[in-house]
């Protein structure tokens, strides 16, 4: 299981995992001090799928092992952050995570279950509408055509102003979306 993500639902996340006694990996890309851009000499491996840079290449091997993914992130301006975005760029390379055989992308990973936590400033309703649900279906389907399965989204909107009982609510209500 790998999560990346939000500290507050991270530390609950993680809390239950532990008390349940099950293997996880956290990748915190900010902690890593990830860097999201695609350098040229990254660019040139792509299609052969390898890398020079050793937090991608830990990422890449963690992924490769996983059958759970939970990601957690912020909608800003209608889409993920850039490192989680650069995260997909580096990690879910071709010969990696997907091929393509001429006839359309294959899938090369096996994660039979993947959880989305996001937060956004919209209400849920608001941002998928007015959004066009865009970012949804963009992320869903880059993981689903790379072997992520059973793609559950969990949006928490109107951060800013929820009371305090309405955080810890979907707090104490996520680990259990993740079992």
């Amino acid at each position: 299981m790998i999560i990346l993500g939000n500290h507050a639902l991270l530390k609950k996340l993680v809390a239950g995992l532990e008390a349940d006694k099950k293997d996880y990996q956290v990748i915190d890309l900010y902690k890593d001090k990830f860097n999201p851009v695609m350098q040229t000499a990254e660019l040139a491996r792509y299609q052969s799928g390898t890398t020079t840079d050793p937090i991608v290449q830990k990422y890449i091997n963690c992924i490769k092992e996983t059958d759970q993914l939970i990601l957690i992130f912020p909608i800003w301006w209608y889409s993920c952050p850039a490192g989680l975005k650069g995260f997909f760029d580096k990690v879910l390379l071709n010969n990696v995570a997907f091929y393509d055989d001429g006839e359309g992308v294959k899938p090369m990973l096996n994660v039979k279950n993947t959880v989305i936590f996001s937060t956004t400033e919209q209400t849920t309703e608001g941002i998928y509408s007015h959004a066009h649900d865009c970012f949804r279906n963009q992320i869903a389907t880059t993981l689903a055509d790379v072997g992520c399965q059973s793609i559950q989204w969990h949006n928490l909107g109107q951060i800013s102003s929820l009371t305090q009982e309405e955080r810890v609510q979907f707090l104490t209500e996520s680990y259990s979306k993740i079992k």
